[in-house]
């Protein structure tokens, strides 16, 4: 009943980080044709703006299929076999973990800083605040689901599926 309580858990964090995820998406998006143009003209803008897509986009899989795994696990988890019950877990802690790390990496930087340091205080950039915004939010809900993962590794090797 832990363990299901958890897979539970889950699936209402990653519903919560998809919804911020899309917000952050669909905000940067908003910038991409001023982006693009700049890009043609200078390799570091196009630089930004192939990281500032992959790492948005990995971000938002990695959610979605934490979400999926949860989904499975809470309906039919019984039904698969031990060993990948066993080690879906661990392997989606590790997965969780990746995907925040390169993200954090880009949006705050190698320092650690938080990614709303980053924030353009000009008019017309609100969007694009909001997007740095939704994307910490985004950062938080990678740590909540890596946190999860290990904890639900933890009780399924304790007490078993």
């Amino acid at each position: 009943m832990l363990l299901k309580s958890i897979h539970i858990t889950q699936i209402v964090i990653a519903a919560y980080g998809a919804m911020q995820s899309q917000v952050a998406i669909s905000k940067l998006l908003e910038y991409e044709e001023a982006t693009k143009k700049l890009a043609k003209i200078s390799s570091e803008a196009e630089r930004q703006l192939h990281k500032t897509r992959t790492t948005q986009a990995s971000g938002a899989v990695t959610i979605l299929i934490s979400f999926a795994v949860s989904v499975l696990l809470v309906t039919g988890g019984a039904s698969y076999p031990s060993l990948v019950r066993y080690l879906v877990s661990p392997f989606m802690a590790l997965v969780v973990y990746a995907a925040r790390v390169y993200i954090r990496d880009f949006w705050a930087g190698k320092n650690g800083k938080n990614v709303t340091d980053k924030k353009i205080p000009l008019p017309k950039m609100a969007d694009y605040n909001e997007a740095l915004e939704r994307t910490e939010k985004s950062l938080r809900v990678l740590g909540w689901l890596t946190i999860s993962w290990v904890a639900s590794s933890a009780v399924a090797l304790i007490q078993g599926y």
